[in-house]
């Protein structure tokens, strides 16, 4: 018999008890009121086969408690049980009531909890900042590896009661211990893999060219020694400086605000024509009260235009904007370059040397202002073939200044300049 029918079984023949104890306690026969209905060994007979809820009623029944059975026709309808069946009470009563029990609640039904979803990880703002620190991080020596043998020591027993501490992040591992640590089974294989962040590679650019710098700027200051160097064609004054026992360096360069003629030397007096050639300035050719601001005399005309006979003279830098052969600067360029030389002669210097040239002295740019060269053909150059052995002359000097950083001391010799030295029939360029 399956385990479900002995179950069926059993709860027929229950049922069946039940029914019979009930009936044998409604219908049982009247007895002499002389001796008891039930004695305590009849009560322990019949009380067996009763439910658990009947055996616990404590009755006492006295005789005649229970009328005679009514015959069946006359028979009430049934009534419904209630909780407290009461009975009459008197000497020949029931001494108590009957009571069943209240069925007991349902249970109750457990609250569903809804917990709530967790959010996704939100991705941190500084995501740049962690990138450069797992860089840096990655990029610090690694510990000695470490092989699947070595055994790591056990942890300290951690009592009961103490929270545990969360563990720290595991430090990135060279590719050899790595490897031997995932050799060895963890508790962690069936852990999902942690994002990490790809740190970002930086771009290599090349050093800026004053980066490794040896010596620091030079400083210039007012004594310092003065060279001057003008460029008709570009419209352009340099000022070049230089500490004792030192090259001359480049201090600024000015624009000059207008110079008088063409390209080419100067001639004669009034032909409004600018010079070129090598010049000295010395403390008696300075004008502090010039009427243009201030002014020095250039010294024209030297040795080498008089040799040549060239006349004229009061050819200055000065400040304003008006020239009439001279070089205007205007009176702020004048204040600062003025300045500088006055301060140089008295510092020491005897002669400030000024070197005026028509372009920067460069083969192309004579060829294209003397003709030979194809941009002559088109009109983008000049015509001034007959200045070609003078402007070849001062190129020599433009050309030592340009290899050694030293102004050449120029000769006036007849139809030429020389440089270094000459002979007898040489004269030095000279201030007054």
């Amino acid at each position: 018999m399956t385990p479900r029918r002995t179950h069926l079984a059993l709860a027929a023949f229950a049922l069946a008890a039940l029914v019979g104890g009930v009936v044998a306690l409604r219908y049982m026969p009247d007895v002499g009121s002389s001796s008891p209905v039930r004695s305590d060994a009849a009560r322990s007979a019949w009380s067996g086969a009763l439910p658990t809820g009947l055996r616990r009623m404590a009755l006492r029944v006295k005789p005649g408690a229970f009328p005679p059975a009514p015959p069946p026709a006359a028979a009430a309808p049934p009534q419904e049980p209630s909780e407290v069946a009461a009975l009459p009470q008197g000497g020949d009563g029931v001494e108590g009531s009957v009571s069943f029990p209240p069925a007991p609640p349902p249970p109750a039904r457990p609250e569903i909890v809804e917990k709530p979803t967790p959010l996704p990880p939100s991705r941190p703002a500084n995501l740049a900042e962690l990138a450069d620190k797992f860089a840096e991080t990655a990029a610090t020596p690694a510990e000695p590896p470490q092989t699947a043998e070595a055994t790591p020591p056990a942890p300290a027993e951690v009592p009961a009661t103490a929270p545990t501490a969360p563990l720290p992040p595991a430090r990135p591992q060279e590719p050899s211990a790595r490897a031997a640590v995932e050799a060895t089974p963890t508790a962690q294989e069936s852990a999902p893999p942690t994002q990490v962040a790809r740190a970002v590679e930086p771009t290599l650019r090349a050093a800026p060219e004053d980066a490794f710098q040896q010596e620091a700027p030079i400083r210039f200051g007012m004594g310092d020694q003065v060279f001057v160097r003008i460029f008709k064609q570009e419209g352009q004054l340099e000022l070049w400086l230089r500490k004792s026992n030192a090259r001359f360096s480049l201090y600024k360069t000015y624009p000059i605000c207008k110079w008088s003629g063409r390209l080419g030397p100067k001639l004669k007096e009034a032909d409004y024509q600018s010079p070129e050639g090598f010049y000295s300035v010395s403390a008696k050719q300075l004008h502090p009260h010039s009427n243009y601001h201030r002014a020095f005399n250039v010294g024209y005309p030297n040795a080498f235009d008089r040799q040549n006979g060239r006349t004229g003279g009061l050819v200055m830098v000065h400040g304003a904007c008006k020239s009439v052969g001279c070089f205007a600067m205007t009176d702020r360029g004048i204040e600062e370059i003025y300045a500088f030389v006055e301060a140089a002669m008295r510092a020491g210097q005897h002669e400030v040397q000024v070197h005026i040239f028509p372009f920067r002295l460069t083969e192309q740019a004579i060829a294209r202002e003397t003709g030979g060269s194809w941009l002559a053909f088109v009109g983008a150059g000049g015509n001034y073939q007959h200045w070609t052995e003078f402007w070849r002359n001062l190129k020599q000097g433009y050309d030592i200044f340009e290899q050694t950083g030293e102004p050449p001391t120029a000769f006036a010799c007849g139809d030429h300049y020389a440089f270094g030295a000459g002979d007898s029939s040489c004269r030095r360029i000279a201030g007054w």
